[in-house]
């Protein structure tokens, strides 16, 4: 009989991203594995009172720097620097937890304090799509020098710790390419299976004018990376608006942070996005037009919200200019960026994930 095994997810919490992702993963994980999780933030909001998940552990958040335009890499970096009783706080907590749980696997989604965890020689996977951020980089002439710090600081780092320090990576993307190193394998995007079912049952129709639908969703990062978008109620539908407190009047309604968006966003007629990748990909799946608003300065959201681009499903945005945009579209009744699909891989990547990281679980206790 094969050994369940115990699997502990350290998951970064700065928004809730991360912990979707990581939760469509874990409900398949579940019938083969008992899951524990340490998280902070907008993941303890995320995970609380989930079922089937046998202990949930608070540890200490770790942030980026911002500066008047966004984000700010090297601020970051130093920012880590002063942060040094946080580091230790977080190091020493994720070393009890493993003392404690002795877990047979551990598995990553941005989160970097790993030194306990190798020192106890546990096998060590992350989901993580850095190689493909450094590949849709390297392709494209013209980027903006802007995000030139963020991408070699931030990106490219996280690229290089994964490929040398990890023992697997999990790395959805939207694109059948070969990865840039064995440690990274490529699976298709993991969505949630409300998300999954949109995208079949939508798969092949036409997408909607934008006189033909009657609201919106605006979904923003639940982390401070959040845009801030004014003049909502300037727009001619119904505008749902996730991740942002408000005032509720008029076509506008405010949900601030809520864990079950799913819906909403199924019934949206188009959608205005951050760029985080979780977002993106459920995006992707729910076919309808998007407005994607990278945070500025940051390579990642940027290479998210061109990739939306280049697959022809929306257009990328600010969020000074976005409402006249959505106000151009309805006027002629025709959306920006919407032309044919280029075919992307699946929306099954929460089955292949969890099936590699159980393959992988096998083939270390058979060694």
């Amino acid at each position: 009989m094969k050994k369940r095994p115990v699997i502990l997810f350290a998951i970064n919490g700065l928004g809730m991203g991360n912990s979707t992702r990581c939760h469509v993963v874990i409900q398949r994980l579940l019938a083969e594995a008992e899951v524990h999780i340490i998280t902070s933030g907008n993941g303890l909001f995320f995970f609380k009172d989930r079922p089937g998940i046998s202990s949930i552990t608070a540890t200490p958040p770790l942030e980026y720097a911002f500066s008047g335009d966004g984000v700010d890499a090297l601020g970051t970096l130093v920012l880590i620097r002063k942060m040094r009783r946080r580091l230790q706080e977080k190091k020493q907590c994720l070393e009890v937890l493993l003392d404690e749980l002795r877990p047979d696997l551990v598995v990553t989604d941005s989160e970097y304090i790993i030194r306990p965890v190798l020192q106890r020689r546990i096998p060590l996977a992350g989901i993580n799509n850095s190689d493909m951020v450094v590949a849709e980089y390297f392709k494209r002439r013209k980027l903006p020098a802007s995000i030139r710090s963020h991408f070699w600081s931030i990106e490219y780092s996280d690229y290089l710790f994964h490929r040398f320090k990890w023992n697997l990576a999990v790395s959805p993307s939207p694109f059948a390419e070969r990865s840039r190193s064995d440690v990274f394998k490529r699976i298709g995007l993991i969505v949630r299976d409300g998300a999954r079912d949109t995208a079949k049952e939508r798969a092949g129709k036409t997408t909607p004018l934008p006189r033909e639908i009657d609201r919106i969703v605006v979904m923003l990062s639940g982390s401070a990376f959040a845009s801030n978008i004014t003049k909502l109620h300037s727009l001619p539908w119904k505008v749902d608006v996730i991740g942002r407190e408000g005032v509720s009047e008029g076509n506008v309604t405010y949900y601030g942070k809520i864990r079950e968006s799913l819906e909403l966003v199924q019934n949206a007629g188009a959608l205005v996005i951050n760029g985080g990748f979780s977002s993106v990909s459920e995006a992707l799946a729910m076919m309808r037009p998007v407005y994607v608003i990278p945070v500025p300065n940051h390579a990642e959201q940027l290479i998210n919200a061109l990739m939306v681009k280049e697959i022809g499903a929306g257009a990328v945005d600010s969020e000074d200019t976005v409402i006249d945009r959505l106000q151009k579209s309805y006027r002629q009744n025709c959306w920006e960026g919407i032309g044919e699909r280029r075919q992307l891989v699946n929306f099954q990547g929460g089955d292949e994930a969890s099936s590699l990281l159980l393959k992988f679980f096998h083939g270390v206790q058979s060694r």
